[in-house]
């Protein structure tokens, strides 16, 4: 057994023990300093002991990806002229016409212009190579007009079935593309990375979450082409990825492959569910709203009805699945909550449904979810107020901003776990769950705006949410928390989080972490 004194250990109660033992992967005691008498004791002179993150709501391939993509936001890119300067020095600037010129995280409401960058401004970056920039919620994409060539989009194209063209007042397209169905029309067009480039950026994901202290993570978005996802995280895992991983999969991918079963069975790479789309985003105006945005008569996008919601309830229950279902707008979450409420779960170590983001839940909605007969979890990002709250100042009436990823309120009612959605938001390294920790206890956002302090929480529920909370939403078992018996997953930290300014709290980095007993940074 290896004994470590002198320590800090959190336990998900808020209190501390002074030392702890591991052994064969596992917490095998907890105790006094003066109760171990074994001299290979590794002394952590009164450092603080905290478990290893669970980032419940992200996209590790994605996150992976944008390794090798140009980044398009603060501090780097201000605005479209910074933002077509970063993309020529793109290294995949090389006038090849196969070759895709990619970046991520534009968002107008932060860009000098305070506009969007069409195609007309990208085809300043090259009119050989396509280029392809992601907004900063992943619910938009901007190209130009080599991109729409070869997509062979033109002032003729109609808007797909739940996704929409952008268009310049003489019905062009303008190279905006909103939501997954109109995005693909571009995305289709580029050839996949290989299998085998797809586990080496993963590989370098894994590094990257093991300094961050993160033992496991979710994939909300998977899909079975080019590549079924949960063999490339096998894969990965057989070279040395440490993490654990629960993924969803995509519920129009299932419905294109004949509704193929997925099976939930347990392990340190497993299916939780399956992933839905309600609506869009707050900071694209696309999440469904009961009111109209301001200065708008447009109430946002609702991506399914009823009948398309039951038939993913039948399917999920018919394999034992949860369902994750991305949800923003007020509307939709209601009607989620009213279609739902009286179903019995059909899950029973995790809660059946997890209601992705919720980001304006009053407090007759988190009612309803606690009295349901359906189990109900929700997975709120309050990085996204913090990085984009221009945006949601913007888009949301102040009744509905002073709500917004209400944790505080959210966790007197229902499971509420905290996670980061990387890389879809304003900020160059969202993965960084420190960062959400910050804008959950802080409530302060990166541009120093008040995002209702009521609705603070404090660093040992941050943890918990952040931690044992994941395991929960995400059906992990024997992990989350410093307890005897569970996963000897734990940072150690040189910082006082817990006494810290909470302005300071996104600085902070583990000095030392250990996944399954193994110190790993």
């Amino acid at each position: 057994m290896q004994y470590f004194k002198n320590a800090k250990v959190f336990q998900d109660n808020g209190a501390f023990y002074e030392a702890m033992g591991i052994k064969n992967g596992k917490i095998s005691w907890l105790g006094k300093n003066t109760d171990i008498k074994n001299e290979n004791a590794i002394d952590l002179k009164n450092a603080f002991v905290i478990p290893t993150f669970i980032d419940s709501h992200t996209h590790p391939t994605m996150v992976a990806k944008n390794i090798d993509r140009t980044p398009c936001l603060p501090p780097i890119v201000n605005s479209i002229a910074e933002m077509i300067e970063v993309l020529k020095k793109s290294p995949f600037n090389t006038g090849n016409s196969d070759q895709w010129i990619e970046g991520f995280g534009w968002d107008e409401n932060v860009l000098e212009e305070k506009r969007v960058p069409t195609c007309k401004d990208l085809d300043k970056v090259s009119l050989k190579q396509p280029v392809m920039i992601y907004h900063s919620s992943y619910h938009l994409i901007a190209c130009n007009s080599k991109a729409l060539e070869i997509a062979n989009i033109n002032k003729n194209t109609k808007d797909p079935q739940k996704g929409k063209i952008g268009r310049f007042e003489n019905g062009e397209p303008n190279g905006i593309f909103y939501e997954a169905a109109a995005i693909n029309l571009i995305r289709d067009k580029q050839k996949p990375d290989s299998f085998e480039d797809i586990i080496n950026q993963i590989l370098k994901l894994g590094k990257r979450y093991n300094e961050l202290g993160i033992s496991a993570v979710s994939d909300m978005v998977s899909l079975f082409e080019p590549y079924d996802q949960i063999t490339l995280y096998e894969k990965a895992r057989e070279k040395g990825f440490l993490q654990k991983v629960v993924l969803y999969y995509d519920w129009n991918d299932i419905k294109k492959h004949g509704k193929k079963p997925l099976i939930r069975k347990h392990g340190d790479i497993f299916i939780g569910g399956i992933k839905l789309f309600m609506d869009g985003s707050i900071a694209g105006r696309t999440a469904f709203m009961k009111k109209d945005y301001p200065n708008s008569k447009d109430k946002g996008m609702k991506l399914m009805d009823k009948d398309e919601l039951l038939e993913a309830v039948d399917y999920a229950k018919k394999y034992q699945l949860q369902i994750a279902i991305h949800i923003m707008g007020d509307a939709s979450i209601q009607f989620v909550i009213d279609t739902l409420k009286d179903i019995d779960p059909w899950i029973k170590d995790a809660p059946t449904i997890r209601l992705e983001h919720a980001s304006i839940m009053s407090v007759p909605m988190l009612k309803q979810l606690k009295e349901a007969k359906m189990t109900f979890g929700i997975a709120p990002q309050p990085i996204f107020l913090f990085a984009e709250y221009i945006a949601y100042k913007n888009n949301l009436t102040p009744d509905l901003l002073s709500i917004a990823y209400g944790m505080k309120t959210d966790d007197e009612y229902v499971l509420t776990t905290l996670s980061s959605d990387a890389p879809a938001t304003l900020w160059a390294n969202p993965e960084n769950l420190y960062v959400s920790l910050q804008a959950s206890v802080d409530r302060v956002s990166a541009n120093g705006e008040d995002m209702n302090k009521k609705e603070a929480i404090s660093v040992p529920k941050a943890i918990d949410m952040l931690s044992i909370n994941g395991a929960k939403i995400m059906g992990l078992t024997q992990t989350g928390k410093l307890e005897v018996g569970y996963d000897a997953n734990f940072q150690i930290l040189d910082k006082d989080i817990f006494t810290m300014p909470t302005s300071k709290l996104s600085e902070v980095l583990p000095k030392e972490v250990y996944i399954n007993g193994k110190q790993v940074v």
